[in-house]
This record gives structure tokens, C-alpha cells and sequence, in this order.
């Protein structure tokens, strides 16, 4: 329990197992356990109430896989989530993890532009230190049986996903997902919310969906990449409820004044 808790973040300090992260990751040394937990547990919540979740979409969201499993591990995208329940001010949390939560900056000019800012901060702080994202590669040729990226196959199709998710946070956030170069079903925690949007019955089933790649204690690794059903379902019902707002085509590809539902903030 907590393992990456206990071995990487509550170190306070850049390891190998942190150098993917952006610099101020250390600092979630000073938040303690407790609050790891709390705070993924408390965006969690925000999040599903910023949607106006109904009572069975929230405990179907939950009740999913990728919440169990960053709760077990101790990872800090609930740290992120919670950042993004208070975007654009609570931006240095919503980027402490370079996952699929900067992609929610895109959804509007005042997110975008606390983004650059946050951005130009660091960077005068901790120096160049995006660079050292790239160091990513060499985890990715780990090749652990439950890493799930699609990268670079997947652009052609995430470009077309973006386009059609501008100004809706959570539908940027999972187009994003699939093209990410590394990526575990956990990730998924920042999409979870997105529930919340479906229909009850919707949201039940996709939650017992996320739990899947499950199979592969039974049914080899391959169950592993099952996991994409959930971010999949997940954007498709959005893009469902989105065509079907907006009435025609020329809405959908941008043609029209129509913008989104997006975040509170």
C-alpha cells in the first residue's frame, strides 16, 4: 500500500523514478500521506460536484478501477484532479503530474493563459526543466505489461478527437489520453468525473467497465489494452450529447457560435 508513495514522492527530492515529473513534484513531500489522500478523495468529489453528478454516478465514479488503483499506489494525479476543480488559480497543482490535465488548459483563453504564465514561472525558477520531460522515453522502454500507450499511432485520430473536444474539458482531457507515450489505466483518474455527465445507467456500466484489464491476472497482458474502452466510452457519450445539442454538423466542426459546457472557474 502507497508503495510509490513510500519510494518516490515522500522523499522530497528528484530520483529516477520522479524525473519525468516537473520540479515541484518535491513538495508533495510536505503534504504527508494523510493529505495525498485526502486531497485525491476531495477532487475527486469537487469534481463530481462541478457536474452536478446524481448519487449513482458519483458512487459509480467512485467505485472505478483507476481510483482504487491511485489510492493503492499513492500517486499524485489526485493532486491534480484538485487542481483542476480550481482552475485557472490552482494551476501549479492541476500541472504537477505531465499527464492529460494540460490539455484542460486548452478549453478556454483564461485557463490557456494561467498556463503560460505558470509555465514562464518555473521555468525562471527551476530552469529548462520541460526538457528533461523527454527522459520519459526511457521509462517507456521498461515495457511493463500494464504501460498502454498507443503513441505515435494514435495522433492522426487524438488530432481529429481534439478538434472535435475544443472548449469541453473533459472530452479534451480523454481524446488526450490516447496519446499520451506513457500511460497506466490509473492515469485515468482525471477522466473519471466525466461520469458524472452520462446518464445513471450509462455511468454504472462504464464504471464496471474500467475494471477489465482486470482479466489480465487471467487472460494474459493483452487485457491490459482493454483499458481503453473507458476513456473511449467515456468521450464517444460526450460527443453523443454534444451532436445532439448542437443540432447539425456545422456546429460539431466549429461553424456555428455553439460552445461547450466547460469547468466553473
Amino acid at each position: 500500500m502507497g508503495y510509490d508513495w513510500r519510494h518516490y514522492f515522500s522523499l522530497g527530492q528528484r530520483t529516477y523514478g520522479t524525473s519525468y515529473y516537473p520540479p515541484w513534484i518535491i513538495l508533495v513531500a510536505y503534504m504527508g500521506w494523510p493529505v495525498l489522500v485526502g486531497l485525491t478523495l476531495s477532487g475527486l468529489a469537487l469534481a463530481l460536484y462541478q457536474r452536478r453528478s446524481t448519487p449513482i454516478a458519483a458512487v459509480s465514479a467512485c467505485l472505478t478501477f483507476p481510483v482504487f488503483w491511485v489510492l493503492f499506489l499513492g500517486q499524485v494525479d489526485g493532486v491534480a484532479l484538485f487542481g483542476l476543480t480550481g482552475l485557472p488559480w490552482l494551476i501549479p497543482l492541476a500541472t504537477i503530474k505531465p499527464q492529460v490535465s494540460y490539455l484542460a488548459c486548452l478549453a478556454n483563453k483564461r485557463y490557456f493563459l494561467a498556463l503560460i504564465v505558470w509555465l514562464a514561472i518555473s521555468i525562471a525558477i527551476w530552469g529548462l526543466w520541460p526538457l528533461d520531460i523527454l527522459g520519459i522515453a526511457k521509462f517507456s522502454a521498461w515495457q511493463q505489461p500494464h504501460d498502454i500507450h498507443l503513441w505515435p499511432w494514435s495522433l492522426p485520430v487524438v488530432l481529429a478527437m481534439l478538434w472535435l473536444s475544443r472548449g469541453d474539458v473533459d472530452m479534451l482531457m480523454l481524446a488526450g489520453t490516447f496519446a499520451m507515450p506513457y500511460l497506466h489505466p490509473y492515469h485515468y483518474l482525471l477522466v473519471v468525473p466525466a461520469l458524472a455527465r452520462m446518464g445513471q445507467g450509462a455511468a454504472a456500466l462504464t464504471g464496471a467497465i474500467s475494471w477489465l484489464p482486470v482479466l489480465s491476472n487471467w487472460y494474459g497482458d493483452r487485457c491490459w489494452y482493454l483499458a481503453h474502452l473507458f476513456p473511449l466510452i467515456l468521450w464517444g457519450s460526450l460527443f453523443i450529447k454534444r451532436w445532439h445539442f448542437a443540432g447539425s454538423w456545422r456546429a460539431i466542426v466549429g461553424l456555428s457560435p455553439y460552445m461547450p459546457r466547460s469547468l466553473p472557474g
